[in-house]
């Protein structure tokens, strides 16, 4: 998915909140940095907003940005992976701490007669085995754990290995088995550490078919004690096997993916690219349907591999005629493949994921452009360049909290959302809370008066917000409207209410619901979310209450800095120090507090 940068940061509402791999681009069409997310909204949004912790160079990579491509994963460990094949392929200029691998943990099998399985993170010697990149340090003692479990590995240092007497206790809770005092030979040892290469690389159909020769073996030598722990291996690896299909040994060296699809008279493909045996990139092209599916991928081919021929083997579930696949072939060197299996078909579906995305933004887009003109019909007025949704929340009236949601450039627009405290006062008053919200927000000169404001609720909340907008004079500027959840809470059968006399149902106006419903809804969420955060601020402000020598003003200042109690927790007395007001005594009792 391919994202044109924008001034008013208007883009950021079209990236999705999914985990994947970001790429940056400059004007010159140079790769300026690539970067994974577990969310790629957070994500990239951290980039643009407003910030001023951002360093030098980050702050000069940004403001070089003018396109950026997306691709979504299936998980974090999938954008991990994708992301360092990008990086160590095409090496782009500001991604400098991954280019020498040691951003990320690894697992390491050392050269020893009794090999050491070890967590890992640096630059690896000539004869050592390393797997990963792992997402963080977790992960890694995750797959260690269950190596453990497996295959009974040691894990000790070969200083401790080499002068060991008896065994260790990861021996008497069967953990380990125990290679130092000999018991177990190096030839069986070795097959345990094959077993375990196995494992890491994700040959586990090799794995397990091993395993099952070896498990028949002891059954028809009625050893049963043996078939019955290699049986439980079986189902421990089959039960926590989790594909990696970014970097697989199964994956051809150098060939395309192509997936197609064809949607409300446009024409969708995308691209996928093997190099190496590793997933380094990807692209998505569209078009008018102005013939059929067969013609313009026959075009596209010839036009597109004219220019790249660096591959063997194109993939795509599209089965063309063999005089066609001929003259290809020995025009281009590259095989036309249609059969998809096995990894080429996972990674297949990931690329029909991210182009049903693609095809989703384009026509969610439309549908909202033509919800604002006819709301626009509707209404009565000749332009509708904002429309602004308000919603509340609080917990049993403590906490309460407003959040203002945008619509703006035919796009929901985060970049413009709002948050409002709200006193305490308020409690549990829905209708105080709005009037108050709205009319602090109104009274704001340095925000954009919108077009329309949307209200959560039914007659009494539209009643509510328009006297307000006449008692502020904006009576001829605002346009107000109210939603109403319908029976059930079902979608289908929300109202929405534009004056006492008029009201509309879904099956009227559906395009103008779905903008509406679409308001509403991200209202919600933003103001819940922001409810939460602001009761664990409170409780980590409560909690530090006991730490002697901090006030309000103190307190607010750590949670400020750090972003939560957790954060405090963690900094070291240096860290402390740095916030306003916090010298090396009031620094060194905090951190004892904690620790």
């Amino acid at each position: 998915m391919k994202i044109n940068v924008t001034a008013d940061n208007l883009f950021l509402a079209q990236i999705p909140d999914s985990p994947g791999v970001y790429r940056y681009y400059a004007s010159d069409g140079e790769l300026l940095y690539v970067g994974k997310a577990l969310s790629l909204i957070k994500r990239v949004k951290s980039y643009f907003q407003k910030r001023t912790d951002l360093s030098p160079r980050i702050s000069l990579m940004v403001s070089k940005i003018v396109t950026i491509e997306l691709t979504v994963t299936a998980n974090e460990s999938s954008a991990l992976l994708l992301e360092s094949n990008l990086i160590k392929n095409l090496k782009p200029k500001y991604n400098i701490i991954f280019r020498d691998d040691k951003s990320y943990p690894y697992i390491r099998i050392s050269p020893h007669k009794f090999p050491l399985i070890e967590y890992f993170r640096g630059k690896t010697g000539a004869h050592e085995s390393v797997f990963g990149p792992y997402p963080n340090p977790a992960a890694v003692k995750e797959t260690l754990d269950t190596l453990q479990r497996l295959f009974k590995l040691r894990t000790c240092r070969d200083s401790v290995f080499a002068n060991r007497s008896r065994p260790c206790m990861l021996y008497q809770v069967n953990l380990c088995c125990a290679p130092c005092v000999n018991k177990v030979n190096a030839e069986e040892y070795g097959q345990f550490v094959n077993y375990a290469r196995d494992f890491l690389s994700g040959n586990y159909g090799d794995l397990v078919s091993r395993l099952s020769n070896q498990m028949y073996k002891y059954a028809d030598a009625l050893d049963f004690e043996q078939a019955s722990v290699l049986r439980d291996k079986i189902g421990l690896i089959q039960q926590l096997q989790s594909k990696q299909i970014i970097s697989d040994s199964q994956l051809p060296i150098n060939a395309d993916i192509l997936v197609i699809k064809t949607e409300r008279q446009r024409f969708y493909l995308y691209l996928i690219m093997l190099r190496g045996g590793l997933y380094v990139g990807d692209k998505h092209f569209t078009q008018p349907l102005v013939d059929s599916v067969k013609v313009l991928l026959e075009a596209f081919l010839e036009r597109y591999y004219a220019e790249h021929q660096a591959i063997q083997s194109i993939y795509l579930d599209f089965k063309f005629d063999t005089e066609f696949n001929n003259n290809f072939h020995c025009i281009y060197k590259i095989k036309i493949q249609s059969a998809l299996k096995g990894r080429i078909a996972e990674l297949a579906q990931m690329g029909t994921n991210n182009l049903n995305k693609v095809i989703e933004n384009q026509q969610l887009n439309n549908i909202y452009h033509d919800a604002a003109a006819k709301l626009c019909e509707l209404l009565k007025i000749s332009t509708l360049n904002r429309i602004e949704c308000y919603d509340t929340s609080h917990n049993q009236g403590s906490s309460a909290l407003a959040s203002m949601v945008v619509y703006a450039g035919q796009k929901i627009d985060h970049r413009l959302y709002r948050k409002f405290n709200l006193p305490d006062s308020v409690g549990g008053d829905d209708l105080l809370a709005l009037e108050i919200v709205l009319r602090r927000r109104l009274n704001n000169t340095e925000l954009v008066i919108p077009d329309v404001i949307l209200v959560d609720g039914g007659k009494t909340q539209l009643r509510i917000a328009k006297n307000l907008i006449g008692e502020l004079g904006f009576c001829d500027k605002i346009k107000v409207i109210a939603i109403f959840k319908g029976e059930h809470r079902k979608p289908e059968f929300d109202r929405i209410i534009i004056d006492a006399n008029t009201e509309l149902n879904f099956r009227q106006e559906p395009h103008i619901f779905r903008l509406l419903q679409a308001l509403r809804d991200e209202a919600h969420r933003f103001a819940i979310t922001g409810h939460r955060k602001k009761q664990i601020e409170r409780m980590s402000i409560s909690r530090l209450e006991d730490v002697p020598g901090i006030g309000a003003t103190k307190r607010k200042a750590l949670i400020a800095s750090f972003g939560s109690l957790q954060g405090v927790a963690d900094a070291e007395i240096s860290q402390l120090q740095q916030v306003e007001g916090i010298g090396f005594e009031l620094a060194s009792q905090i951190y004892k507090f904690f620790h």
